[in-house]
């Protein structure tokens, strides 16, 4: 039984790296890092790669993160730089987000609960409501801001292919984009 050799989360694309040998992925790894070095929201600290599967590693990068300070409360975007090994051969590079409410309550998605933001900015549920509204919009564009300037990364140092077809085995056929 067949498998699809990448496996993309949320990357745009699937960014693949062959490598030959240990030295190469530890030079792309040395490389992304020193590239996000250079972003001032670039904090280098480890944290797990909630989509891992044991049939394809991974390893983080540290996160990217941006902050919106509102008058009660802050939103902060947090992009986590992934390199998720090939179940064949070579990486896949792709990343995470997570949005918090004061660093403290965490999100899969923008969709920030009325009640949290009213408990965080200890305000009424009606004013929580439009800053809940504000705050899904901003934590957005971050999101977006980050995410684009991550996957130019991206491009400079793997190939970019799409989803041909993927069979009933889990055979997958991949084009370059």
């Amino acid at each position: 039984m067949a498998t699809s050799n990448f496996h993309n989360v949320n990357a745009s694309a699937i960014f693949a790296v062959q490598l030959e040998n240990d030295f190469d992925y530890e030079d792309l790894v040395d490389n992304l890092k020193s590239e996000l070095n250079n972003d001032s929201d670039y904090v280098d600290y480890g944290k797990a790669d909630h989509n891992e599967l044991r049939s394809f590693p991974s390893r983080t990068l540290g996160s990217i993160r941006k902050y919106h300070q509102y008058k009660d409360f802050y939103v902060e975007v947090c992009v986590t730089p992934v390199i998720r090994s090939g179940y064949y051969s070579g990486v896949n590079l792709d990343w995470n987000v997570d949005y918090l409410i004061n660093g403290d309550v965490s999100y899969d998605s923008p969709d920030f609960y009325i009640d949290d933001i009213a408990y965080c900015g200890n305000l009424p549920k009606s004013k929580a409501t439009q800053y809940a509204k504000l705050a899904e919009k901003k934590a957005e564009k971050l999101k977006n801001q980050i995410v684009e300037k991550l996957e130019s990364l991206y491009n400079d140092y793997s190939e970019k292919y799409g989803v041909t077809a993927v069979f009933s085995n889990g055979e997958t056929i991949y084009h370059k984009l």
